[in-house]
């Protein structure tokens, strides 16, 4: 499923018990469970939202770049691309909800516990 986030440039990004990432498109990326972060074609940055350590340097320089491309899988799993070729990809969760985006409008897309995509068009 395409996200529709190409072109968004990324205006914040923000640390607490999740990582959220603000867009320039109006919308809200709160990812909440172990993610990956690609920050060049063989450096790979593995981390937990709650406490990024070594990866909040990497996901800070996000700020400015341009998603190229953003989608969501059907098993849940949820692949940002990067004009700077950075890859954030996350997992769904056996247990919780492993990411949401919430965007204009009122629209927002969830990754439940299993993987299911949930989607409410705001309208």
């Amino acid at each position: 499923m395409n996200l529709n986030l190409r072109g968004h440039v990324v205006t914040r990004v923000c640390f607490d018990a999740a990582l959220t990432v603000l867009t320039s498109g109006d919308c809200e990326l709160c990812i909440e469970t172990e993610a990956v972060l690609r920050v060049s074609a063989e450096d790979y940055v593995s981390f937990d939202p709650e406490s990024p350590d070594a990866a909040a340097p990497h996901l800070v320089r996000l700020v400015r770049d341009v998603i190229a491309e953003a989608e969501a899988g059907r098993a849940g799993d949820l692949v940002i691309e990067f004009e700077s070729g950075a890859k954030l990809t996350v997992r769904p969760d056996g247990e919780y909800e492993a990411w949401g985006l919430v965007g204009p409008k009122g629209k927002r897309v969830t990754c439940l516990p299993g993987g299911e995509i949930s989607v409410w068009s705001g309208e």
